[in-house]
């Protein structure tokens, strides 16, 4: 009990330092200003308000989007993106869960994360964040001592919180020892841990967001902070994860009626959808539509990675001309999920079989496409403004090759318009900028697209004290929307799936046409609607999960892009395109145990916890 009493304090000191730099509105400098804050007591912490509320306010670094494994996105092992050769070079568990072979021993780097400028593991950390939490509990039931307002507020906050944090264990896990006291995992010895099941973690969750969502009902919440419509949203979004395949085998129909019903009571709060698609992405949040979002701040800078936003998408995702990495790109079968203007696809399967009714042409490829498409991704020739003075404020995303290359590989005739750089004969974005190593540093690009949508190019590509204007959304209506229509496809209400995908489609920046499809035609429709308004909001890796969906997509083979693209500068500088397999294959899916990550070996160890089904 002195270790854990010990151990408690240091969090505590930990927790009040780095909340400091959260980056939330409401952070109060004031605090700089008191008790030094190695020598906080508890009694401080839990009856001061300044303090109680960056304690809070440090819980909030427990809440992330999931943009691993080893820093390139858990949707690079989906259909709609993959690693760079250089990525799986260096992250031996994206190799493992690629080739069918994830297990305890690797899930750790898997679920990597970063936190107080430290690496550790989702599980770790989760349990790290739930305990402090439960000190919060502990420490502050039925206080008298702190402004009874304000300690409701901050407790539905800490409801929230706890919740969001079992959730991802939920999807990650499944069923995990449910804590709600300070005791950590491996301190408890009069109680042997044990594994709660999935409806158990689901049901205590659920019960929480109501609570959250009791608490903070009619509060004015500050942008990045829990909120009453957060915690109904969330619930929403869990109830139909527990109606979807994965967690509903016998299609219980109860259990899409109560997602339903969830929804439902997110949509009377009065939300509604942004007319412009591109500015949900950036600042200020676009609180009419996000539901739950932060913004990024110089102050929060530094955790970019702990907050899975700011400046490390610029860093890991930037053009590879820009002296960047790209550690994920987008796949040809994401590019042709993009319809045309008219609404339809721009080829009838994967083989390239070209749709007569799209008007699609594959040389001219970026043409009178879907809005979101030119928002979503960078395409070669597409046009850049960049800010930054590295090396233009205008130019293009040069991946292509010289279809007459000539020695010394450069173009006399083509100069770059403002700083008067001679441009190479091939892109600077292209494999052979990279192999010629006309660049200090920067990855080779696989499919010939770069992920856009998250990308600031108003400043430079990495600087922790630049202002981008980058924001992260958690939970937006959107989302709902397109819940709501699985919802009504799963009820047989095929009318109402139908106008709620089309209220996405018909936001004013998109203005699709409506889609008309049918039975399995309009499961297809949705699930690559979804892909494509969600694209790297942390869904689509959990979304074929929960679907059952793993062949065909999570081990998608062969993984299509530009095979190659040539300019041919005696004709005006035309590019030419050849599509096709790249250099990844992936292994076929191992079984349905693998739509649960296994659980670390040293936690399983360490607890004698039971592990998931199919992993030694």
């Amino acid at each position: 009990m002195k270790n854990l009493i010990k151990s408690t304090r240091t969090f505590l000191a930990l927790t009040l330092l780095s909340s400091v730099t959260i980056g939330l509105n409401s952070c109060n400098d004031d605090i700089l200003e008191l008790t030094p804050l190695d020598r906080i007591s508890e009694t401080a912490v839990f009856t001061d308000e300044v303090f109680l509320t960056n304690y809070v306010n440090g819980n909030y670094r427990g809440i992330r989007q999931q943009f691993n494994p080893d820093a390139g996105g858990y949707e690079g092992l989906t259909d709609i993106a993959t690693f760079q050769d250089q990525t799986i070079q260096y992250g031996s568990s994206a190799v493992s869960y690629r080739e069918g072979n994830l297990s305890p021993d690797v899930v750790e780097n898997f679920t990597r994360v970063i936190d107080n400028n430290g690496s550790t593991h989702l599980w770790k950390n989760s349990y790290e964040y739930i305990r402090r939490i439960n000190v919060f509990f502990e420490n502050t039931e039925g206080s008298t001592e702190l402004n009874e307002d304000r300690l409701r507020v901050l407790t539905g906050e800490s409801a929230f919180q706890r919740a969001y944090i079992y959730f991802e264990l939920l999807r990650h896990f499944g069923g995990v020892p449910l804590l709600t006291t300070s005791v950590a995992l491996e301190e408890s010895e009069s109680t042997p841990v044990t594994r709660s099941t999935y409806d158990q973690v689901a049901q205590f969750v659920l019960d929480e967001l109501d609570r959250s969502a009791q608490l903070l009902a009619g509060e004015d919440m500050q942008t990045g902070r829990a909120s009453q419509g957060a915690a109904l949203a969330l619930k929403a979004r869990l109830l139909m994860y527990m109606a979807s395949p994965l967690n509903n085998p016998s299609n219980d129909i109860s259990k899409w009626q109560a997602a339903e019903a969830a929804h439902e009571a997110v949509f009377a709060l009065g939300y509604s959808l942004h007319p412009d698609h591109e500015a949900i992405q950036r600042k200020p949040i676009k609180t009419d539509e996000v539901i739950f979002g932060r913004e990024y701040t110089i102050q929060n800078g530094t955790e970019s990675v702990a907050f899975g936003i700011a400046w490390g998408y610029n860093y890991d995702f930037w053009p590879a001309g820009f002296d960047a990495q790209q550690k994920q790109v987008p796949t040809q079968r994401f590019v042709n999920m993009h319809q045309m203007t008219n609404g339809e696809y721009p080829y009838l399967d994967e083989n390239f079989t070209l749709n007569p009714a799209s008007g699609h042409d594959p040389q001219d490829p970026f043409v009178n496409r879907d809005p979101r498409f030119y928002f979503n991704i960078l395409y070669p020739d597409a046009p850049v403004n960049l800010v930054d003075g590295g090396r233009s404020t205008q130019r293009t995303y040069e991946y292509w090759e010289d279809a007459n290359p000539n020695i010394p590989n450069e173009n006399p005739t083509e100069v770059d318009p403002i700083n008067g750089q001679v441009l190479y004969d091939f892109g600077r974005d292209s494999r052979s900028y990279w192999v010629e190593g006309r660049t200090p540093f920067h990855w080779n690009v696989q499919t010939g697209y770069i992920f856009n949508k998250l990308l600031d190019f108003d400043g430079p590509r990495a600087d922790t004290q630049y202002e981008y204007n980058n924001v992260s959304t958690f939970i937006r209506l959107a989302e709902m929307y397109l819940n709501y229509a699985e919802i009504q496809i799963a009820l047989g209400n095929e009318d109402g799936a139908r106008t709620y995908i089309n209220m996405v489609r018909s936001r004013p920046s998109v203005n699709m046409p409506p889609i008309t499809a049918s039975g399995a035609e309009l499961v297809k429709v949705y699930r690559n609607e979804r892909a494509v308004e969600l694209a790297l909001e942390d869904h689509r890796f959990w979304d074929l999960l929960r679907w059952k969906a793993g062949p065909g997509n999570i081990d998608i083979n062969p993984v299509n892009g530009l095979k190659s693209v040539t300019k041919d500068w005696s004709d005006g500088g035309k590019l030419s395109f050849e599509y096709g397999p790249i250099v990844e294959q992936r292994e076929p899916w191992p079984g349905d145990y693998y739509y649960l990550l296994p659980i670390p070996r040293d936690e399983i160890n360490r607890t004698g916890i039971e592990q998931n089904p199919g992993y030694q």
